[in-house]
């Protein structure tokens, strides 16, 4: 930045006043002086100058103008104005069109007539105001006024002590009583002038004559002389009937112009459409208008600043008289201005006065001007109590009205500049009246806004502010921004008593109450701004109110965002201020539960703004201090170092130099009376304090007592004990202030240090009371005191400093003031108020408010916690946070979830060491029922793998993400898929498959060793993770998920990524065998019991043997494991290593056998696939396996048999062996069979040599097709054929059903029957055989559940592999051209006979599979049969309705695989069959049941919802069993209420579906008795379905309603009977007893006991319907009223209205319901405890008899409160549809009728 002079000379102000400068850049002109020059309009862009910058020069005047580059707001850019002297003839005045005003002060005062002769003295009134001029250039202490018409009151409250001025006014005082004079003497002889002009008057032509008024060029020269004198020089010399005749012309004029009605013509003139012609004669009356409004303005403007300036009395200038001016001020304003201003485009006026070249544009303008001049004397006259109340507020709605007035003429006829002074004029006379009349504030402030609010939404959006460093704010926000800054000022000096340190204590209490007055002053005006904003923020219910109430809160919000983006700035103080109250408000408003909705969201995205701001603005700070120790600031107190006051000192001096530079320039905002009160009340009250702590530690050295009584009277007189040396030399400002380090600790407040300097007092002076009796106390007493009187030395030297700067001159103002400088200095400071530190109450309201019971305030307070932490990410780390957070993630609304989880994936990948701290909470949520909630998680796992080096955490997110692949949802499953194709089966960014020659690799080679070291450290890590996953898929069910990613990344993709993925297939294999072979090298058989850690350091080379570490990656075990499962899928890749597994065929220990068994299955995949191998290897593989067959268990036997035949018939065609081997099995078995057929032994002799021989003769006859070869090779099976004379299947079929059949060891016959499943694997058509059915019939009958198991096995094994060889058939056929098959058409139907074995037997055995399935404590029967329930419906091989029933029971499983897959059969099938597949749900929900006794044990155990709840579901209610069944339903209405009315029957004792047989023995019903008929009621499943009914979620008010309805239908028919049957039973027992007593016979029961217990059960169901009933109603908030009004029948939209579960659980010991579940022990205790006793089925029906009379109690009263003659129909309305007469109405029907059964077309 250059130097800038800010002189400004005071001609140029003079000139300036009627040049219409920009709002942003306005100059001082109090000094009314005539300037003969003209203002040449000539402007060049200056961006390197900041603000306004003048010269002069002593020959000529030349003043350069800096206006705003950008729009009228900008004060940094500026353009520049050339201003020359007239005198030097260098200037032409073409560029501008002077109006009439301007003119008047460049041409000479002289009239055709001569004036009159002056009575005193022979000076002229123009030499005596030049005289006044140069004086006023001598000082420029005018300047620092305030506001423009604050000049006029320094000179009153500073007299000038110049004798030389003194005598100046008086004489202009007697010069303007002879001015005076001299127009009252035209005045009176105007009769006489006839129709001469006269020089002080002018003639207005009227209708009826003429009318003289006073001149404007009179009315100018009475007000130049009036400036030249004060008001006492002028009421000592000029009397007050001179001043009140004076104020009668300027009252006439004032008439005449009012008379004109410019308004009038204007609106006339304004209604004609463009291209309508103006006459003549209205644009001369026009024009006559414009210049007698004029005049009038004049007129109004110098009896107004007569009033103001107090230069006239109170008798001379009344009321009355004022209120004519200001009355025709603030009609010109709203008549004429505004109008004018808001002229648009498209009427005919627009022409006249926007041609330049037309005199009316001129006067248009001229009236511009005279408004603007007018404004200042009306500004300082409102700040007095001379003006009326009335006229207060007509100037307020004016200047409001011009405050909000838009033009769409600007730049085309109206200057921006003069648009935007008149505005800022009307805001500075808004804010005037709202610093000094606070009575004014409320109405003031709802006119504002009500005004605002009235403003189209474009034309508010238009009005924006632009500030110094490219910030923007409203302007509504800024005008209110200006009025709550005003309401600091104070008429009095706030500067006085700074100019010394010689006050008393006294007096500075008063200053320090001063000051705290004014801050408090402004708070109050805040508090009350924000809370009436806030309270029209409110929902009420007129529609205008809602309508108003949106529109408020758009403003709030935007005045908060404004403010908040306004803090630190340096003219703008009030905005902390603004903040600091609105957070305390929304601190309430979160705190108090009861708020508005509306509201408390609003007060959580405006907390969240706040506490962001503040942690951004505190990181700055921060930041800005670890590189600048020096700037760190502290709040000053008693206790501050001096370094730190200095500091302060400096900080606080330069921020008002550039404010008070900028009032000086114009741009004042009001800002330094709110800093100068603010600093000094904290300032005072340190001193203060100093003062008594250093006083008192005086009293304690010199008496040992107390030092508060010994307290100086002034600080004069104890810093003259201290110190002789305080000089005045730190009167003046030091500009170079020193710095020094500062603690970072908050200060306590100016308060909490008046209050607390008693014990803080006490503690000091007790500590210098025991020190002064040691060596040296007083040499360190003395010390502290010099220090002391230097703090306070510092302090007062402040305050000095505050008075210097405020009353500084333009010349003596710093060069070096830059808004750059002033903002970083401005946010120091802000940061020491109270706002700054509110972050962590701010931070407690918004995680208190993650607890709130409304979804919306959730969900905003987890954005408003995001926007937090987006700022101060440590705030996640806190305690309270994650638990907060946590309990989000488990919300009931997925809503709030996918807000949490958004919350936490940001702040993740922004913050990896977050990763440890909510990662655990994160991944859970991969199974959250909301879709979306799914959807971000994966790929917030993506960002957590792609970052983390956590093994375990990498293989963790692995299986979650594969566990996706297999969701329900299709996006989901591909987004699942997609990653990990991504992250396991790419290149990379370090992998690339070339060899050194840049050349891609072939099928062939060991890619691995070619890749790169960092490749290959990239490529282990991911073989780790994919090995880890592998190992979490052999504990839990997700090995068909990774065959089937394996499947889609080689098959289902494009060629390139299929082919990318086979080339990391192999890279992998190759990785993993590389690993096997460094594990052989280094013999370490341990590496499995090793920690698994990424190693991620770079070395040059890549060694996995070199360091345990990194030999301890893979166990053994999982690399063969993983290599197995790729040997599927890459065999050729893996046959390439193959060999080098020969030598796991020999391990011997039963711990190896899964290692084993691994090896068998990679040679079985590969066998065919080993690229040129040996004989020798060939012929050592064939010995290995035979040897595997002698002693290795049935595991190893099922893999290595068929290892071997696919060997011996593929590759080394050595018949022989297995020839001998099958037939060596099958002489055994022979012989075994004779010897047990002959002797009837039934123990053999070696049950495990017999169970061997039945494996491997039933493995070999499956694997090895003996039949085929011994047709083409017969030669080699000679031996064969002395054994076995037919097919061998016949033949191991027939010796199999002897071995299952037998009376042999379980084991035995379990082997055989196995084996007998692969026999029919190999040949089918003999599972349909005759013996072979009998042998399952009897197994499912009568066999165990291990036998069962094990057919159950067979089926799955025949399923199985059925489809496998279906599907092999259709991809041999593809691509064939089909031909007809021959055989078939002569009938042999061989093939298709084949298929249908499946079939056939699923449709034999499905129920018997389905009953064994549910068989009690046999969980291998239940994963069993499900799988095979699962094939058959997949295979399409038995009717799917077979399967409904056990889909649904299954479907409440707690084993997550088995729900889930049941659930997602049952909704395949409800898709595929949606018209017949519901007609067994009821067996279903039995079917769940008795399956739910089973898991449970007891029918008392069982409740209808999932006693853990599921991490995708409300953790705090209690989720049905019956759910997904009931979604399936909820679409249609008409199948979901049957289904509805179907389970709530079930509770009706009389409809029998509540009755079970007493023989099926599943339910294991208590109730049932011996003694019997037969059936039973089972109260239990009553209970389970009512606990189901009250679990579902309902989503509309409808399916409540449907099933109270329901219920009460019930109650109403069969409660009633069991009522009216208990009453009679009742009557009975009492008679009986009755006549036993008398002696007579009573008769027999009507009743048998069986029956009357039946029944007594019956009302046990009924009251659980009850207590169901009332369960509904509470947690659904539905009134009595709303469920009587209900009618099925009835299909308004309102039935379709959303319903809310409510949790309104009581703590009472009474209470019906807990945690969202019915307490039955309050209710009925007899729905969980069966009866047994006799006392207990009598306590039950008195019970219920109780409950009954109730209801019909209420029932009677409803009915007569309705007058027993009338009924609710559908809707709630009254009809009169009962019997007109009152006698005809049984009881019963009233019942019937409270309960909602009968419609309203019943009762016709």
């Amino acid at each position: 930045m250059q130097p800038i002079d800010t002189h400004v000379p005071a001609d140029t102000r003079s000139c300036l006043r009627y040049w219409p400068v920009t709002s942003a850049v306005s100059i001082d002109t109090t000094g009314q002086t005539q300037y003969q020059g003209v203002i040449n309009n000539r402007l060049a862009l200056e961006s390197d100058f900041e603000r306004l910058s003048l010269t002069n020069n002593e020959t000529s005047i030349k003043t350069v103008v800096y206006n705003i580059v950008h729009n009228a707001y900008i004060s940094e850019e500026i353009q520049k104005l050339k201003i020359e002297d007239t005198q030097t003839g260098t200037l032409a005045s073409n560029d501008i069109n002077m109006s009439e005003d301007l003119a008047f002060m460049e041409a000479p005062l002289d009239d055709s007539a001569k004036p009159p002769t002056l009575k005193r003295g022979s000076d002229s009134a123009d030499s005596v105001v030049k005289r006044q001029r140069a004086d006023t250039e001598s000082s420029d202490y005018h300047l620092l006024a305030r506001d423009p018409d604050a000049g006029d009151r320094n000179q009153q409250t500073q007299p000038s002590a110049d004798p030389k001025a003194n005598e100046s006014g008086e004489r202009s005082a007697e010069l303007f009583d002879d001015y005076l004079t001299l127009v009252f003497q035209e005045e009176d002889g105007l009769p006489d002038l006839l129709g001469a002009r006269p020089q002080y008057f002018r003639r207005i032509p009227q209708i009826h004559g003429e009318h003289i008024v006073i001149s404007k060029r009179a009315i100018r020269r009475i007000r130049m002389l009036l400036a030249a004198c004060t008001a006492d020089q002028l009421l000592e010399t000029v009397e007050d009937d001179t001043i009140l005749r004076l104020i009668g012309l300027l009252t006439s004029a004032i008439d005449a112009a009012d008379n004109l009605g410019l308004a009038a013509m204007i609106k006339d003139g304004s209604e004609l459409d463009k291209g309508i012609e103006l006459s003549s004669e209205y644009c001369q009356k026009l024009d006559h208008a414009f210049s007698i409004t004029c005049l009038g303005l004049e007129a109004s403007s110098l009896m107004i600043y007569m009033a103001a300036t107090g230069k006239a009395s109170k008798t001379a200038c009344t009321s009355d008289s004022l209120h004519v001016a200001t009355a025709f001020f603030k009609e010109c304003l709203l008549s004429c201005i505004v109008p004018l201003l808001g002229l648009t485009p498209g009427c005919s006026l627009v022409d006249v006065l926007t041609d330049k070249n037309l005199p009316l544009s001129s006067r248009m303008h001229a009236l511009f001007s005279t408004v603007l001049l007018a404004h200042d004397p009306v500004i300082s006259l409102v700040g007095q109590p001379a003006l009326a109340e009335q006229d207060i507020i007509s100037l307020v709605f004016a200047s409001i009205s011009v405050t909000f007035c838009t033009s769409e003429l600007l730049g085309r006829g109206i200057d921006a500049n003069t648009f935007e002074s008149i505005r800022r004029s009307a805001q500075s006379l808004l804010r005037q009246v709202f610093e000094t009349h606070v009575e004014q504030r409320t109405w003031m402030l709802e006119e504002i806004l009500a005004s605002l609010i009235r403003l189209p939404i474009q034309k508010r959006a238009m009005s924006l502010y632009r500030i110094a460093g490219g910030k923007s704010a409203q302007f509504i926000s800024v005008l209110l921004l200006k009025l709550l800054q005003g309401t600091a000022y104070s008429s009095e000096n706030l500067t006085a008593g700074f100019e010394s340190g010689t006050l008393s204590a006294k007096e500075y209490r008063m200053l320090l109450q001063k000051h705290k007055k004014a801050v408090e002053t402004a708070s109050s005006s805040t508090d009350f701004t924000v809370r009436y904003l806030i309270g029209r923020c409110v929902k009420r219910e007129s529609k205008t109110a809602a309508a108003n109430e949106s529109e408020y809160r758009g403003i709030l919000e935007t005045f908060v965002e404004d403010c908040i983006v306004l803090l630190g700035h340096p003219q703008w103080p009030a905005a902390e201020l603004v903040v600091r109250v609105y957070s305390l408000h929304i601190l309430e408003l979160l705190d108090e539960d009861k708020s508005d909705i509306s509201l408390r969201t609003l007060a959580l995205d405006s907390a969240a703004q706040i506490a962001s701001h503040i942690a951004r603005t505190q990181k700055e700070i921060t930041e800005s201090a670890s590189t600048h120790a020096s700037s760190v600031l502290q709040a000053v107190t008693s206790s501050s170092s001096l370094e730190s006051i200095e500091r302060f000192r400096s900080a606080s001096c330069l921020l008002l130099e550039y404010l008070q530079s900028k009032v000086v320039g114009g741009e004042q905002t009001g800002a330094i009376p709110l800093y100068i009160s603010s600093w000094s009340s904290m300032l005072i009250a340190a001193l203060l304090k100093s003062k008594r702590k250093a006083a008192a530690a005086d009293g304690a050295d010199s008496s040992g007592k107390d030092g508060l009584n010994n307290i100086p009277e002034s600080f004069s007189e104890a810093m003259a004990t201290d110190s002789d040396s305080d000089s005045d030399t730190d009167a003046e400002p030091n500009t170079d202030r020193g710095s020094g380090s500062g603690s970072d600790s908050e200060s306590e407040s100016d308060s909490q240090e008046c209050s607390d300097e008693g014990s803080d007092y006490q503690e000091r002076s007790s500590a210098t009371v025991k020190s002064s009796k040691r060596h040296g106390s007083k040499a360190k007493a003395s010390a502290r005191r010099g220090l002391n009187i230097e703090k306070r030395k510092a302090i007062t030297a402040c305050l000095r400093d505050y008075m210097v700067i405020t009353h500084r001159s333009t010349r003596a103002m710093p060069h070096n003031l830059t808004y750059a400088s002033a903002s970083d200095t401005a946010r120091s400071l802000i940061c020491l108020l109270p706002l700054y530190r509110s972050f962590d109450m701010l931070l407690t309201r918004v995680t208190m408010a993650l607890s709130a019971s409304q979804v919306t305030l959730r969900s905003k307070a987890l954005r408003a916690l995001n926007q937090i932490a987006s700022q101060r990410a440590a705030v996640l780390y806190q305690k309270n946070v994650k638990y907060a957070i946590n309990h989000r993630l488990q919300d009931s609304s997925p809503q709030v979830r996918e807000a949490a989880i958004d919350l936490i994936g940001k702040h993740i990948s922004q913050n990896p060491e977050l990763t440890d701290q909510y990662y655990e909470f994160v991944s859970v949520r991969v199974l959250d029922k909301g879709p979306s909630v799914r959807k971000r998680v994966l790929r917030i796992l993506r960002e957590i793998y792609l970052s983390s080096t956590n093994l375990t955490q990498l293989v963790d997110i692995g299986v979650r993400i594969l566990q996706r692949t297999g969701d329900d949802e299709r996006s989901i499953r591909e987004l699942a898929t997609k990653m990990l194709q991504e992250l396991w089966f790419t290149s990379g960014d370090h992998a690339t498959f070339e060899d050194d020659d840049g050349v891609r690799v072939e099928a062939t080679g060991n890619i691995f060793n070619l890749l790169s070291p960092d490749s290959q450290r990239e490529m282990l890590k991911r073989v780790r993770v994919m090995t880890g996953v592998m190992e979490a898929a052999r504990s839990s069910d997700l090995s068909e998920l990774m065959a089937g990613l394996f499947s889609h990344v080689t098959t289902k993709t494009s060629n390139a990524e299929a082919e990318e993925a086979m080339l990391v297939i192999r890279c992998v294999i190759d990785a993993l065998f590389e690993q096997l072979l460094r594990s052989e090298e280094s013999s370490t058989e341990s590496i499995a019991d090793n920690e698994m850690t990424v190693d991620n350091t770079a070395t040059a080379s890549v060694d996995l043997s070199s360091t345990s570490a990194s030999s301890a990656i893979f166990s053994t075990a999982a690399c063969l494991r993983f290599i197995s499962a790729l040997s599927l899928i890459a065999p050729d890749a893996v046959g390439q290593h193959s060999e080098m597994l020969s030598a796991y065929l020999k391990m011997t220990n039963a711990s190896e056998e899964d290692m084993l068994h691994n090896v068998l299955c990679i040679f079985n995949n590969t066998l065919l696939c080993i690229p040129h191998p040996s004989s020798q290897f060939l012929g050592s593989l064939e010995s290995d396996l035979i040897s595997l067959l002698a002693s290795s268990p049935q595991g190893i036997l099922s893999i290595a048999v068929p290892c071997l035949c696919t060997l011996v018939e593929k590759i080394t065609w050595n018949y022989g062996k297995l020839i001998r081997l099958f037939r060596s099995c099958a002489l055994q078995l022979y012989r075994e069979h004779r010897r047990i057929a002959v002797r009837s032994n039934t123990n053999p002799m070696s049950a495990k040599n017999v169970m061997r021989f039945i494996v491997l003769a039933g493995l070999t006859c499956r694997y090895f097709d003996f039949d085929k070869h011994r047709i083409k090779q017969s030669e080699h099976f000679k031996d064969l054929d002395t054994v076995i004379k037919g097919t061998v299947p016949d033949f191991m079929n027939e010796t199999l059903l002897f071995f299952a059949t037998s009376s042999l060891p379980q084991p035995v016959q379990l082997a055989a029957i196995q084996m007998l499943g692969q026999i029919y694997i190999k040949k089918p058509q003999l599972a349909l055989e005759a013996r072979s059915r009998t042998l399952m019939d009897k197994v499912f009958s009568e066999g165990s559940a291990g036998h069962k198991l094990q057919v159950m096995r067979n089926f799955l094994e025949f399923l199985r592999a059925d489809s496998k060889r279906y599907a092999q058939r259709l991809k041999e056929e593809q691509g064939k051209v089909r031909e007809v098959d021959a055989k078939a058409l002569v009938g042999d139907t061989g093939d298709m006979s084949v298929a249908g074995v499946g079939a056939s037997l699923m449709q034999t055995y499905l129920d018997r599979i389905i009953e064994a399935t549910f068989l009690p404590g046999a969980s291998a029967l239940l994963v069993c049969g499900f799988e095979v329930i699962s094939l058959v419906l997949e295979q399409g091989l038995a009717h799917p309705l077979k399967c409904v029933p056990a889909l649904i029971a299954l479907g409440t499983s707690s084993d997550a695989h088995i729900r889930s897959k049941a659930l997602k059969l049952h909704q395949d099938l409800c898709f595929k069959y949606a018209s017949f597949i519901h007609s067994r749900d009821i067996e279903g929900v039995r079917l769940a049941y008795e399956y739910q006794v089973q898991v449970r044990g007891s029918p008392e155990s069982v409740a209808g919802f999932s006693d853990s709840a599921d991490v995708r579901d409300a953790p705090n209610r209690p989720v049905a069993y019956l759910q997904p069944l009931y979604s399936q339903l909820r679409s249609k209405r008409m199948r979901r209420n049957d289904f509805l009315t179907l389970l709530v029957k079930i509770g009706d004792c009389e409809s029998g579906t509540s009755y079970m047989a007493g023989g099926s023995g599943r339910s294991g019903a208590s109730d049932t008795k011996s003694g019997g008929s037969g059936n039973d009621i089972d109260i239990q499943f009553v209970r389970f379905v009512a606990e189901n009914l009250a679990s579902l979620d309902y989503k509309y008010l409808d399916e409540v309603l449907h099933v109270i309805y329901q219920i009460s239908a019930i109650i109403a028919s069969t409660g009633l009977n069991l009522y009216h049957h208990f009453e009679a039973e009742s009557q009975a027992e009492a008679g009986a007893r009755a006549g036993a007593r008398t002696g007579s016979s009573a008769g027999s029961r009507p009743a048998t006991e069986t029956k009357l217990r039946l029944s007594t059960k019956g009302s046990v169901c009924i009251s659980i319907l009850f207590a169901l009933r009332e369960f509904l109603k509470m947690h659904y908030s539905i009134s009595e009223t709303r469920c009587t009004a209900y009618n099925p029948s009835d299909t308004s939209a309102a039935r379709d209205k959303p319903v809310t579960w409510h949790a309104q659980d009581s703590s009472g010991s009474g209470s019906m319901t807990s945690q969202g579940r019915i307490v039955w022990d309050a209710c009925n205790p007899y729905a969980v405890r069966p009866m047994s006793l006799e006392a207990d089925f009598n306590d039950q029906r008195l019970r219920f008899r109780q409950q009954m009379a109730g209801s019909l109690a209420v029932a009677e009263e409803s009915s007569v409160a309705a007058d027993t003659g009338s009924v609710f129909d559908s809707h709630g309305n009254a009809s009169a549809c009962a019997a007109e007469d009152d006698a005809f109405v049984d009881p019963e029907e009233l019942e019937l009728l409270s309960m909602g059964v009968f419609d309203a077309e019943d009762c016709a």
